[in-house]
């Protein structure tokens, strides 16, 4: 007993704390602020999935017309790819019932002209010749001949 010792020891501070006379929230009134609270988190949840309806109709309406406009260009590009054939084989088959004389360079359409003219004055001396039987250079041997009295008819035709 002699190995026995008691202490005492008083703790200061209260370990309950004593009711104080404090009015009780109203359960009615707490209950219709959490109704407003989730009934504006219910518009809000609402409106939120209106834009985004609204928005995903926007991006779908602008996806569906950049699916239009590339049909249309790639119609235009086949439209006009056909007429480019088209026009193409127009100027082919003009090209194909164009006379061959235009391919033709000028000094050798000089040359076919030349050579033409030579041709009808030969036809002409031999045709000349055979009515009048003459021989030798028909230059020399061709006639003065007068010429037509003037008349208005002839002037006119002349000119």
């Amino acid at each position: 007993a002699d190995n026995f010792s008691v202490t005492r020891y008083h703790i200061s501070e209260l370990y309950v704390d004593r009711e104080v006379d404090e009015e009780q929230p109203d359960v009615r009134l707490a209950a219709e602020k959490e109704g407003r609270r989730l009934e504006e988190l219910h518009i809000q949840a609402e409106r939120e999935r209106k834009e985004q309806l609204e928005k995903a109709h926007l991006r779908g309406s602008h996806a569906l017309k950049k699916v239009h406009l590339a049909q249309d260009r790639e119609r235009l590009l086949k439209e006009l790819e056909q007429m480019q054939n088209m026009d193409r084989m127009r100027r082919r088959q003009m090209v194909a019932q164009l006379p061959p004389q235009i391919f033709v360079p000028a000094y050798k359409r000089m040359e076919i002209k030349e050579e033409w003219q030579r041709e009808l004055e030969f036809a002409f001396e031999d045709m000349y010749s055979e009515d009048r039987k003459m021989k030798g250079d028909l230059i020399l041997q061709f006639e003065p001949q007068p010429l037509p009295a003037p008349s208005d008819r002839s002037q006119d035709n002349d000119l």
